[in-house]
């Protein structure tokens, strides 16, 4: 499998300074979907992250994000497009560059 990511802006809920930049993190998560009853319906996705580089006096980053599987929907990485980013809570928004 070929892995395609594409430039995003990242406002993360928490500091991002303590991520490693230019290495990709793992264990992240996109749910594409809605939550009804507390129950969630939809795809979910792994994702992985690359902080390029922190954007000062924020707590958003230049990234790179690639889906890990080709049945990803990899339609939807279009400029503009947003998404949060999930590790055990909604951890971040992205929008793609």
């Amino acid at each position: 499998m070929e892995r395609r990511s594409c430039k995003a802006i990242i406002e993360w809920d928490k500091d991002p300074s303590h991520f490693p930049v230019n290495e990709w993190l793992r264990d992240i998560v996109v749910n594409f979907g809605k939550i009804e009853n507390n129950r969630f319906y939809g795809d979910t996705w792994t994702v992985l992250v690359k902080v390029n580089k922190l954007i000062y006096d924020t707590w958003n980053t230049e990234a790179d994000v690639a889906f890990i599987v080709d049945e990803a929907p990899w339609h939807l990485l279009e400029t503009g497009f947003s998404f949060k980013l999930w590790a055990g809570r909604d951890i971040a928004t992205v929008r793609i560059l």
